[in-house]
């Protein structure tokens, strides 16, 4: 069964089937490869070059670049035996996660046995804003197997780009030549825009350019477009913060009156209780006293003969308690 090489196993192939390899490039079980120096912009066919001049690249959004990696790959078999006797390696290539929280779109592909030369791959950024690469920068990782007995392929890899270093244009043979116009298929309707569009780009000098001018300004509509319609999702989330603040509000306003008349409440039962316990104590003072006077001759005669200083005073004590019981407790300073 095939395996998955380790970071041991891929360091033993730096130099040979890894040419121009980095160590800081390593990874458990891949390796990362880089930006390489060459490379195309797709939408404007403009070659670069990188390293001396240059130092990277900028993709503009709704752009495409083909790039080149900077390492070349020797899976032909009589490098691997050297390394790994009777087995063949089979690499697959992912773009680096970065890539895709960035925007950018790259394809996954595979390096079949016996294939020998740089990968090349493309670079679509489909974000709003312009991304930039810089010379020798990770940003595709490589995975590889190693093959088992009965694994290995018959027939090595032997295809159009075997042996080709730096960026390679695609080599797809196309269409015939002579094929007409109707014999092909498209999106374009009967007098849709697409139509008047291609009328004016094959009606040659002026029409040609002014076509050209108008299918530039199409795709800057279409950027124009795609950024309002961020701009549209971004208010239509902030109206719904506001909306969400707005009705927290509006039910602390709500609750503004139960609260009131639950403190008040509270309030007039603490002033009632207060009354009542002060009445009590009064009521019970009285009723102790009256009994104690009444069983004692002697007090008795002595109520009798001072009976206007004593309820005097027995008048201010009520008063003096009344006003003790009625006065409302201190809150404690927090």
């Amino acid at each position: 069964m095939a395996t998955v090489l380790n970071d041991r196993d891929l360091e033993s192939l730096f130099g040979s089937v890894i040419a121009d390899a980095d160590p800081s490039c390593l990874r458990p079980n891949s390796y990362v490869l880089r930006l390489g120096e060459s490379g195309e912009f797709l939408n404007s066919a403009k070659t670069f070059t990188l390293g001396k001049g240059k130092k990277g690249i900028k993709i503009a959004p709704g752009h495409c670049v083909a790039v080149t990696a900077h390492e070349t790959i020797d899976f032909r078999r009589e490098t691997v035996h050297k390394i790994f006797p009777d087995h063949d390696l089979h690499g697959l290539l992912s773009p680096t996660t970065d890539l895709s929280r960035e925007g950018i779109v790259a394809p996954t592909t595979q390096i079949d046995a016996g294939y020998n030369g740089t990968l090349n791959w493309t670079l679509t950024n489909t974000s709003n804003e312009e991304r930039r690469f810089t010379h020798r920068e990770r940003i595709f990782r490589l995975t590889i197997f190693k093959l088992a007995e009965g694994e290995t392929p018959e027939r090595l890899y032997d295809g159009d780009y075997q042996g080709e270093t730096g960026y390679v244009r695609s080599q797809r043979k196309g269409a015939p030549v002579g094929m007409r116009d109707d014999e092909w298929e498209d999106s374009a309707t009967k007098g849709g825009p697409e139509e008047l569009l291609e009328n004016l780009l094959r009606a040659g000098y002026p029409w040609h350019a002014l076509g050209q001018r108008l299918k530039t300004i199409d795709g800057q509509f279409k950027n124009v477009t795609a950024e309002y319609a961020e701009i549209r999702d971004s208010l239509d989330r902030l109206t719904g913060e506001v909306d969400k603040v707005t009705r927290s509000q509006e039910n602390s306003v709500k609750s503004l009156p139960e609260t009131i008349r639950s403190v008040v409440s509270e309030e007039a039962d603490s002033i009632k209780n207060r009354w009542l316990i002060g009445t009590g104590l009064l009521l019970l003072a009285l009723a102790s006293l009256v009994l104690s006077v009444t069983a004692n001759e002697p007090v008795f005669r002595f109520v009798r003969n001072y009976g206007s200083c004593i309820g005097l005073l027995v008048f201010i004590g009520c008063i003096v308690t009344w006003v003790a019981v009625s006065r409302r407790p201190k809150k404690p300073r927090q």
